[in-house]
């Protein structure tokens, strides 16, 4: 009697078909082009990257106030940032303009349209400490940001 070797039978592998894979890339692309938008809109991107240029720009004149070892005045006003620096060491008053480093210009940002910003004035001294602590609040759309500075540090959040 002869014996043969069993040969085992073709195993069926797991996955996904090439059908059901353009399938859910379709439907993931009408999402993204349709449904997505319709959640979040132009303005409350615009408040968000706003309030992050704000942070920043606070940070930047925090720290100009430790370099320069001067006074650094935040003025927020019709939806506007801007930022001066006193020309003398231990002056009471800021009268020049900060230059922003991108462009050499004077230091001002202005909210896009359709983001308010509340206004807020105050200082930093020559240590990088503010006058006292600031709130500014940013919204636009259904979003509200809210940019704090600590009184005794001057840490921006």
């Amino acid at each position: 009697m002869l014996i043969t070797p069993r040969i085992p039978c073709a195993q069926r592998e797991s996955g996904f078909t090439v059908p059901e894979l353009v399938a859910t890339m379709v439907i993931i692309g009408v999402l993204a082009a349709v449904a997505i938008p319709r959640f979040i809109t132009q303005t409350e991107f615009d408040t968000f990257g706003f309030a992050e240029q704000t942070r920043a720009a606070l940070r930047y004149a925090q720290k100009s106030a430790i370099a320069k070892r001067r006074l650094v005045c935040v003025d927020v006003a019709a939806n506007q940032l801007s930022l001066r620096v006193a020309s003398a060491f231990r002056a009471a008053n800021c009268d020049h303009a900060l230059l922003n480093p991108a462009n050499g210009s004077a230091y001002a940002q202005s909210a896009p349209r359709g983001v308010t910003v509340s206004a807020a004035n105050f200082t930093f001294d020559e240590l990088g400490r503010p006058a006292a602590a600031a709130v500014i609040s940013i919204a636009g759309g259904t979003l509200t940001h809210v940019v704090t500075v600590e009184s005794e540090t001057g840490y921006v959040h």
